[in-house]
């Protein structure tokens, strides 16, 4: 997958896309740019990269996207932004394995599951890197709450992906932040078996993707990527 590194403020923008030519603007370690590289992998969409920061962001891109933010998407004179409004748009437009349902009672069991996912796991996960001590505590224990949606789900449809036998529009989206999880969700924080079977296999399963395995970086990336805010981390001089 082609990245460079980061355009930054004050940096010249680049030319636009050639006819037929799909670009991404993204940061490689942003979780939502990371939803789309997921997707576009899984469809096994050929497209080009162009990377910026987040933190300084280059006067241009405003001209593309008034939010700048990633993911962006430029398809023939198009531009498409936003995390899930990217991935329907690929999903859509592009051949391959349909990744969000059909049926609408299926497609609205996956909204609700998203709709836990951002109001009850995942603040309650950035608590657990913010606080300690019982403030810490009463967050995981907040977390593994919403979590358990996420388990009853996989359980009652005997599937080992919330998309199915295959993962499908939620899996790729709540996973960059799960694997991201592992820099915090250890010792005291570790997941229990007992009460997490089915999202545990889910994780093992997805780490064996070769999508996941084209997108992802590791634990001690992410965690020095965190502690020290660098977009063009590992790339070298």
């Amino acid at each position: 997958m082609p990245t460079q590194k980061a355009y930054k403020t004050g940096s010249t923008a680049p030319e636009p896309p050639a006819p037929g030519v799909l670009r991404l603007i993204s940061m490689r370690f942003c979780p939502f740019a990371h939803r789309t590289r997921l997707v576009l992998a899984a469809k096994g969409i050929d497209y080009e990269t162009v990377n910026v920061c987040t933190k300084n962001k280059p006067e241009w891109f405003f001209a593309i996207n008034p939010l700048a933010k990633v993911p962006t998407l430029q398809h023939d004179g198009k531009v498409v932004y936003e995390s899930q409004v990217c991935n329907e748009y690929l999903d859509r437009v592009f051949p391959g394995r349909k990744l969000s349902p059909e049926e609408p009672l299926e497609k609205a069991r996956i909204g609700m599951l998203q709709a836990i996912w951002d109001a009850k796991i995942m603040p309650n996960y950035m608590k657990t890197k913010r606080t300690e001590g019982k403030e810490r505590q009463d967050a995981f224990r907040a977390f593994k709450e919403g979590l358990a949606f996420l388990e009853k789900s996989l359980t009652d449809s005997g599937k080992l992906f919330f998309g199915g036998d295959q993962p499908g529009f939620l899996d790729y989206s709540v996973w960059p932040f799960v694997e991201r999880f592992e820099t915090t969700l250890h010792g005291d924080l570790k997941l229990p078996q007992a009460e997490f079977p089915k999202v545990l296999a889910w994780k093992a399963a997805m780490f064996e993707r070769p999508e996941v395995k084209a997108c992802m970086f590791d634990t001690a990336t992410y965690t020095s990527v965190s502690a020290d805010y660098d977009p063009d981390f590992g790339l070298g001089a």
